[in-house]
C-alpha cells in the first residue's frame, strides 16, 4: 500500500512539473551541458547520493552517481528479516555501511532533447557493503552471540526509467521512477573468538540453518574452528533504484 501511495504522489508531481516544464523548455538555449544533483529522497535513510550528468548529444547524456551510507543500523531491516527467516540471526541489530558508484548512459525520448522529459538509462553499479551481523548459538546449557563482521562487493547492471524537468533558469528535478538491476556479489564475514568443542558444534548447527534459510544459496560455504568462524558469500545480487527525487544545478 505504501508503494502505491508513493507512486500516486509521484504521478501527481509528474503531471505538475510536466506542465511547468513545457512553458520553460521553449526558451532553453542548450548551452549549459552539465547538471550536478543531490538525491533528497536518499537523505531520509541517511544515504548521501550525488550525481553528475553531462550532455553528449542533442538527446543523450552520460552520468555518474556516487553514494555513501554511513556505518550504522541497516535501513529496511523488517524487509530483510522477512527474507531471512531465521530467529538466531539478529537482523534487528544488523549494521551496514555502503559505498557505491554507478556510471549511466541516458537517452531522452522527447523532442526537447537532453535534460528534458522521459529517459531510459542503462547503467552498471558497484557497491561495497561493510556489515556486522550478530548470530546466536547454543552450546550445552548456555547461549552465546557472535558478531560476524565482513565485506561484500556487488556488481550489477540495470535499466533506469526516469524523467527530468527544468524548474527554473538553473534548477532541474530528476525523478528516478524505477531502475531494476541484477548481477553478482561476493565476500566473507568473520567471527573471531576462542571456541570450545561444544561452542563449535552449536555454532555449526546455526550456520547450517542460516545457509539453508538465505535465498538463492548466497551463503556458499562456512567453516568453524577453535579460533572462530568464517561465512563465505557468493551468488546472485539484485537491487532497485526508484522513487528518487534529485534536485540539480545546471551550468
Amino acid at each position: 500500500m505504501q508503494l502505491i501511495k508513493n507512486l500516486a504522489i509521484g504521478s501527481m508531481l509528474l503531471s505538475h512539473f510536466f506542465a511547468i516544464s513545457q512553458s520553460k523548455e521553449k526558451n532553453w538555449s542548450g548551452d549549459k551541458k552539465n547538471v550536478v544533483k543531490l538525491n533528497f529522497s536518499a537523505l531520509a535513510i541517511k544515504n548521501i547520493s550525488l550525481q553528475y550528468e553531462r550532455q553528449v548529444s542533442h538527446k543523450s547524456s552520460v552520468a555518474l552517481n556516487v553514494h555513501a551510507l554511513p556505518f550504522g543500523k541497516a535501513p529496511f531491516r523488517s524487509i530483510i528479516k522477512n527474507i531471512v527467516d531465521n530467529q538466531d540471526a539478529k537482523i534487528d541489530q544488523l549494521k551496514v555501511g555502503i559505498f557505491g558508484v554507478a556510471p549511466e548512459y541516458r537517452f531522452y525520448l522527447g523532442k526537447n532533447g537532453a535534460f528534458h522529459g522521459l529517459y531510459l538509462g542503462p547503467f552498471i553499479s558497484y557497491n561495497s557493503y561493510k556489515t556486522d551481523l550478530p548470530i546466536s548459538y547454543d552450546y550445552g546449557s548456555g547461549t552465546n552471540t557472535g558478531i560476524f563482521s565482513g565485506k561484500i562487493n556487488a556488481y550489477t547492471a540495470g535499466l533506469q526509467l526516469g524523467a527530468q524537468w527544468k524548474l527554473s533558469k538553473s534548477i532541474f528535478l530528476d525523478w528516478w521512477i524505477i531502475g531494476p538491476n541484477i548481477g553478482t556479489g561476493s565476500g566473507k564475514s568473520v567471527y573471531t573468538s576462542n571456541l570450545s568443542y561444544l561452542e563449535q558444534a552449536g555454532l555449526s548447527i546455526e550456520l547450517q540453518q542460516l545457509k539453508d534459510d538465505v535465498p538463492y544459496h548466497l551463503i556458499k560455504s562456512y567453516s568453524v574452528g577453535p579460533e572462530g568462524a568464517v561465512i563465505n558469500i557468493k551468488g546472485p545480487w539484485a537491487g532497485v533504484r526508484g522513487l528518487g527525487f534529485n534536485f540539480g544545478f545546471n551550468f
